[in-house]
């Protein structure tokens, strides 16, 4: 699909540059490049980086890894009350990755429920030295977005 839309973009490019160069105005020059340019950030931004269970996974601990537990519990299907909770317990326990690594991606044949095994190093209140895990996270497509199934 990504590849397809850049495919389209570089078609659009090519078409607004075709038509900047007959005009003769400079405004409709910096038009058609301002209109080309909101097509590119249009395509970037439709292909975000939680588009797939592996990638929802990965911001997921990525965040975890950089202390930003509330937007890590956005990637769950959590309700805003019960992210707050969490939040709060996982800064009491002192939560803490250090590192992780996406081993696998398996998508159901319904295309609405996926796992993702991930193996993490992380430390709380109750370790103080990190432990290797793994762990296979499930998830679920919510409004035809993936998000982890907590």
């Amino acid at each position: 699909i990504l590849l397809k839309l850049i495919q389209m973009y570089i078609f659009f490019l090519y078409f607004c540059l075709r038509i900047s160069l007959n005009l003769k105005s400079k405004i409709m020059k910096k038009i058609a490049l301002f209109v080309s340019t909101i097509v590119l950030a249009v395509i970037f931004c439709a292909c975000g980086s939680s588009s797939s269970p592996k990638a929802v996974v990965n911001d997921y601990y990525k965040a975890l890894k950089n202390g930003d537990f509330e937007k890590a519990l956005t990637y769950t299907t959590a309700k805003d009350e019960e992210i707050q909770q969490q939040v709060k317990k996982l800064q009491d326990f002192n939560f803490k990755v250090s590192d992780y690594e996406i081993l696998s991606e398996n998508i159901a044949e319904d295309g609405e429920n996926a796992t993702v095994e991930v193996k993490y190093t992380a430390s709380n209140a109750f370790k103080e030295t990190p432990e290797e895990q793994t762990e296979t996270v499930k998830l679920i497509k919510v409004d035809g977005k993936w998000k982890i199934n907590e």
